[in-house]
């Protein structure tokens, strides 16, 4: 959903060493453009692995974050959006058993979608979510729209060769659901069910970072 709340889980996968987890993000949308939205980590492939590293106090130099630590700053990203206007009904949960992070929330319309988008993220970045904003919905058109401003791949270069390796087997996957059938669908990685009121995109962190792939995409409704 926003680049700060992506780095927190991600940094998170890091520091614990494990580079099997997905994150998923998942939008339905009522044809007025308000909708709901749940984003999921998920690291239960590696919770094995993850029990024992959390006994530690640090790792390969890293310092191995507390459940405190992990739980205070969920609860930190949950009370900001909480403060959003025209989001509503926030929630989250954080497994340490399967190793599982959500958080939901309803929204009235895609501009509060960005605005929790800008309010997690830093001044240099606010100015250009508005410019290119993250998701957008056009009524008469029938149009959504998914995009991105980040330049993942040159954040990737800046970080360690033993900490690239998290994202080595890592996912991203991202389901939208309509009340309107989905006519089209730009993203050629994309994938409509039978329905077609919902679209799939599932792909490997590795071809995202490296722009292989894009999350990006333009969804054309039925009128």
């Amino acid at each position: 959903m926003n680049k700060r709340l992506i780095l927190l889980f991600s940094l998170i996968s890091t520091f614990l060493f494990t580079s099997c987890f997905e994150f998923v993000e998942e939008v339905s949308f009522n044809k007025d453009g308000s909708g709901s939205a749940v984003l999921t980590i998920n690291l239960s492939k590696s919770k094995t692995k993850l029990a024992s590293i959390m006994l530690l106090d640090s790792i390969n130099g890293y310092k191995v974050p507390s459940k405190t630590t992990i739980r205070n700053k969920v609860n930190e990203i949950v009370y900001k959006i909480k403060q959003t206007k025209g989001v509503h009904n926030v929630k989250n949960t954080l497994d340490f058993n399967e190793f599982i992070v959500t958080v939901s929330c309803d929204f009235d319309n895609v501009e509060a979608l960005n605005e929790v988008i800008s309010n997690f993220s830093s001044k240099k970045h606010i100015e250009a979510i508005k410019k290119n904003k993250h998701f957008t919905y056009n009524k008469e058109n029938k149009t959504f729209t998914r995009s991105h401003h980040f330049d993942l791949g040159k954040e990737f270069q800046k970080t360690k060769n033993q900490d690239r390796k998290v994202f080595e087997t890592a996912t991203y996957t991202s389901v939208y659901r309509f009340e309107t059938p989905i006519k089209s669908t730009e993203n050629n990685q994309a994938r409509i069910s039978k329905s077609k009121k919902a679209i799939m995109l599932h792909l490997q962190a590795q071809d995202i970072i490296s722009n292989k792939q894009s999350i990006k995409n333009k969804i054309q409704l039925e009128n």
